[in-house]
């Protein structure tokens, strides 16, 4: 009888302290289970307001490659301004090449799901760049576009950049200055070296061609894609120059291009005039030193500069311009000097 009297009072225990471990569970699960997690949960992605930052703004510089100078200096540019207004380090982001366009919008799918105050992005071509505005839309992270103003589909904030339009032509211009000089008169032999498939080849090249149409003896006997490449550049200059042994200039709708039919002109040891757009300083040494003929400038620096002052403005409740021009001016041997440091 005392058997199972002590046997039922130790039952009953064992019941009493399961009934507490459930309780503690419950109070465990109340301090770090389900709810708690969500309440931990990082507050971003589509739908969720990201969470304060402290020390300023976070902005993302979204990039088409890192093989051009240009897409190195600018983002730098945006970093030293963000410096100086006491931001955080800015997110700098591109493929691994200017013609990965899924890589492109996948990476900065990537960087929207951080939710950064603001994005600004080169697009590779008009499709990434129209499906990146599209998800940053969704998103709701303000979207700016740099390096171009032709307006895209979508809510951007601001277009930033250079008339690459008027770009073309001031360097159309040029060549057919330089062809005066060689030639003795506005004639000669020209070639095109064009971007990947776009808005900037379209409005680059198109502006060349443009203010070449005043010049009927100047003819335009080659174009070809050089996928804003060097190499590409130096290897179709040079099977152009076995076709056309007469050719009198090259136009690089970009700077790495030109700098390649400048390689290929002087391995041929070709008299070859070259210009090119961007003014990077590598560019900017090479007409210096004789080696590229001309070179649109139009500083990368000062235009991530001019994206991080544009951005300002929109978060202190300013409306900037839906299109912001930079500025840009044909450098030569004569006036290079100005430009290199």
């Amino acid at each position: 009888m005392i058997y199972h009297n002590r046997r039922a009072r130790a039952l009953k225990l064992l019941a009493g302290l399961a009934a507490l471990g459930v309780i503690g569970g419950a109070s465990l699960a109340g301090c770090g289970g389900k709810a708690n997690e969500e309440s931990a949960a990082p507050n971003v992605g589509p739908g969720r307001a990201a969470a304060p930052k402290a020390g300023g703004k976070q902005i993302a510089i979204i990039s088409p490659a890192k093989t051009s100078e240009f897409h190195v200096e600018l983002p730098k540019g945006a970093a030293e301004e963000a410096q100086k207004l006491g931001w955080p380090p800015i997110i700098d982001q591109a493929p691994p090449k200017e013609d990965d366009y899924t890589g492109q919008v996948a990476l900065t799918q990537d960087v929207i799901q951080k939710r950064p105050d603001a994005i600004s992005v080169c697009g590779i071509n008009p499709q990434a760049l129209n499906t990146i505005v599209e998800k940053a839309n969704a998103a709701k992270v303000p979207i700016f576009v740099h390096n171009q103003i032709t307006p895209v589909k979508g809510d951007v904030v601001a277009y930033i950049g250079y008339d690459e339009r008027e770009g073309g032509k001031l360097c159309g211009q040029k060549a057919a200055e330089l062809l005066k000089q060689k030639n003795g008169d506005y004639k000669g032999k020209v070639a095109i070296l064009e971007g990947e498939p776009g808005d900037h080849t379209n409005e680059r090249m198109g502006g060349f061609v443009d203010a070449l149409k005043a010049y009927p003896n100047i003819q335009v006997v080659a174009h070809q894609n050089g996928k804003w490449d060097r190499a590409m550049g130096t290897s179709i200059t040079k099977d152009w120059l076995q076709k056309y042994p007469d050719l009198d200039l090259v136009f690089g709708c970009s700077d790495a291009m030109a700098q390649g039919a400048s390689k290929a002109a002087a391995d041929a040891g070709h008299p070859l005039l070259t210009i090119g757009i961007d003014g990077n300083s590598t560019a900017l040494q090479d007409v210096r030193d004789g080696k590229l003929s001309a070179t649109l400038a139009v500083q990368p620096k000062k235009i991530g500069a001019t994206i991080v002052d544009t951005m300002k403005d929109f978060f202190d409740g300013k409306k900037p311009p839906q299109v912001v021009k930079t500025d840009m001016v044909v450098v030569t041997k004569e006036n290079v000097g100005q430009f290199l440091k």
